[in-house]
């Protein structure tokens, strides 16, 4: 009877993290918050007469390293396309344009261009801000 609820035990624990991988699937991903759950959980559910090898553990670290190496290097190419997508559009600064917002044209003189919120942004001398991709018209400003 000990071995049937061993494999009753054993079907539960794999349920359990079918469950877990098919909810991080979900996400698009894992973080470190998951893999650590996932290791904490694979951890307290071994057999203890054989437990996890040295080796595996150590190569499911390095694939850690390894994904939180590269989200880091994610995080500045974002930081960097942003901020090229900033300079990229710096020439509107001092030019009048024509944007259609919503079925509403404005107008108005670019007096800065920013980002906010993975979106880029010029900034009219009327105090709007027009994002780029809704300028429909750029003009030289006579003097």
């Amino acid at each position: 009877m000990p071995d049937i609820t061993g494999v009753a035990a054993s079907q539960n624990t794999q349920y359990e993290q079918e469950t877990q991988r098919e909810s991080l699937e979900g996400n698009n991903g894992l973080g470190q918050d998951a893999f650590f759950k996932l290791l904490i959980t694979q951890l307290q559910n071994q057999d203890p007469l054989n437990p996890m090898k040295d080796r595996e553990f150590i190569s499911q670290m390095a694939e850690f390293s390894s994904l939180e190496k590269t989200e880091k290097l994610y995080s500045l190419l974002e930081d960097k396309l942003s901020s090229n997508r900033v300079i990229d559009n710096s020439n509107l600064i001092g030019r009048e344009i024509t944007a259609n917002v919503e079925g509403v044209e404005l107008k108005g003189i670019v007096e800065a261009v920013k980002s906010s919120n993975d979106k880029v942004l010029a900034v009219l001398d009327t105090g709007s801000e027009i994002e780029i991709k809704n300028i429909t018209q750029v003009k030289n400003v006579e003097a």
